[in-house]
């Protein structure tokens, strides 16, 4: 008998009670993501939403397996997108969000993985005839990685608040650093972040994810410039983004750092429930 990851994807809209998973191909109709669901009982179109984006593993299954305990009791409609590596390849794709392609040049904003997320909220929102004017956002590693970009890069969205979680490197709201590791040659230049350094933005770090020779930690002489562990490198984008507001610029992002969790997405998921789930977050 088939399991559901067996089962041929299901164009939207197929979403119900319960768990599920669907096909959305975007406004150009072109490469698709599977979107792994779980909605609560009750009328969906009053239901909050929470989208949240996976790992390098791009399992979007299990990730959405993490946040079922977590979603208890709560009017949240769960959206799990899966960039799948067979149609969104290495991590310009994905990790950067579309920003450049597979030779680090920079593209043009239409073709941008970034808009698949606010194309399947308004999809979404359309055939649930929902009431809902945002949504929160969450990602861990490359998913933090994607979700600290799209902060960045698209500010007019309609993510009330998106927590980034153990990213492996950022691009640091610096000018003279280049593009993607900082702002030089980037598609908006620091002058330009004032509408994104004033959204909310949470840099959740484990304090033990120290590991400096995990294998999935990217270590070349720009990204350690970040520091040479996930700790460090979110601690110095977090500082650098504070200094670069300064006085000028609003200011509403935030850290926290966790003690006793190192690079876990199940973890850093039961921390950042609290936040996600009641759509605001402490100045910590």
């Amino acid at each position: 008998m088939p399991t559901p990851t067996d089962s041929p994807l299901r164009v939207a809209p197929v979403i119900e009670e319960g768990v599920g998973d669907f096909l959305f191909e975007g406004e150009e109709r072109g490469k698709p993501i599977r979107v792994w669901y779980s909605a609560p009982a009750g009328d969906l179109a009053t239901a909050d939403m929470l989208i949240v984006m996976t790992g390098a593993q791009r399992d979007g299954r299990r990730y959405r397996s993490d946040w079922l305990p977590l979603l208890e009791g709560s009017n949240t409609l769960l959206l799990v997108p899966e960039f799948s590596e067979d149609e969104y390849p290495g991590s310009s794709s994905y990790n950067l969000g579309g920003l450049v392609d597979s030779d680090g040049d920079p593209r043009d904003q239409d073709s941008w993985s970034f808009n698949m997320v606010e194309q399947l909220f308004d999809h979404v929102v359309d055939e649930l005839d929902s009431t809902a004017e945002d949504y929160a956002m969450f990602g861990h590693s490359a998913g933090a990685q994607f979700v600290h970009r799209f902060v960045e890069f698209m500010p007019e969205s309609r993510a009330r608040i998106a927590v980034a979680a153990n990213a492996g490197w950022y691009t640091v709201l610096d000018d003279s650093v280049d593009f993607p590791h900082g702002l030089h040659d980037a598609p908006r230049e620091l002058a330009e972040m004032e509408t994104a350094l004033s959204r909310e933005l949470v840099v959740l770090l484990g304090a033990d994810d120290i590991d400096s020779r995990d294998n999935s930690l990217q270590r070349d002489r720009k990204a350690d410039r970040q520091g040479t562990d996930r700790l460090a490198r979110g601690m110095n984008f977090y500082q650098t983004a504070r200094e670069a507001a300064g006085t000028d610029m609003p200011f509403n992002w935030h850290l926290i750092v966790v003690p006793g969790i190192a690079h876990s997405h199940a973890d850093m998921a039961r921390v950042a429930a609290p936040l996600v789930l009641n759509g605001s977050s402490d100045d910590h």
